[in-house]
């Protein structure tokens, strides 16, 4: 078995001051090619960025892995194989960040169009990985999703430590309203889909209760279909 070995600082041409400690890049060679790679890292340390070779095992200081002209798939085989066993803390990004913010002479933020990109080219995101396994998010999308409970009341329980269905409803102080009630209580039935020849039989329904306010009214089914 092959030693871990510390990250390198790839090829250096003198000791320039790095600037942005808290960027650390990884220019993927594969495709790009070692020549290439070796002047872009170049390039990036001359503006004060702190460029690392993983030469067996992927760095957990590394912030920022970017990739030019690797297809999805064998791009995170490729690194899976270099160590990154831990991609969720690091941003995997187009090289097209990387020249805005050579350009720029500094890190520039990531903008939808990277991870538009890091999805297309490396088959997820980083980020909204990152928010995804957010227990805040996760928990906060599952209270909201309670007909009549909104942002404001999913926020309170869950700065009261709630994180279930079960803990809001044995908790004694909360007192749910008529609405919240009939949403937990109806809650498999809210949450699915209605079919269009459901929508269609309501619309019909509603159609006659109109016509006979206004002849001359007409309606129409819009949205999702959702109940």
């Amino acid at each position: 078995q092959l030693p871990r070995r510390r990250p390198e600082v790839a090829f250096t041409r003198g000791h320039e001051e790095v600037k942005f400690r808290d960027v650390t890049l990884y220019l993927v060679e594969r495709r790009m090619g070692k020549s290439r790679r070796n002047f872009l890292s170049n390039l990036a340390r001359s503006k004060g960025f702190l460029c690392v070779c993983v030469c067996v095992f992927g760095s957990t200081d590394v912030t920022h892995v970017v990739s030019e002209g690797n297809a999805a798939q064998e791009l995170w085989s490729w690194l899976e194989e270099q160590g990154f066993r831990e991609m969720h803390d690091k941003h995997v990004l187009h090289i097209s960040w990387f020249t805005e913010s050579m350009s720029a002479g500094r890190p520039v933020p990531v903008q939808t169009r990277h991870y538009i990109q890091e999805i297309s080219e490396c088959g997820s995101s980083s980020r909204v990985e990152e928010i995804l396994n957010d227990e805040r998010y996760r928990t906060m999308k599952l209270f909201s999703s309670v007909f009549g409970v909104g942002l404001k009341t999913a926020e309170s329980w869950f700065c009261r430590g709630l994180r279930t269905f079960e803990q809001v409803l044995s908790e004694p102080s909360i007192r749910l309203n008529r609405m919240q009630t009939a949403g937990f209580l109806f809650y498999e039935d809210i949450s699915k889909p209605v079919s269009r020849t459901e929508a269609s039989a309501l619309k019909i329904i509603v159609e006659e209760a109109v016509i006979c306010v206004n002849p001359s009214a007409t309606v129409s089914i819009t949205g999702g279909f959702r109940r």
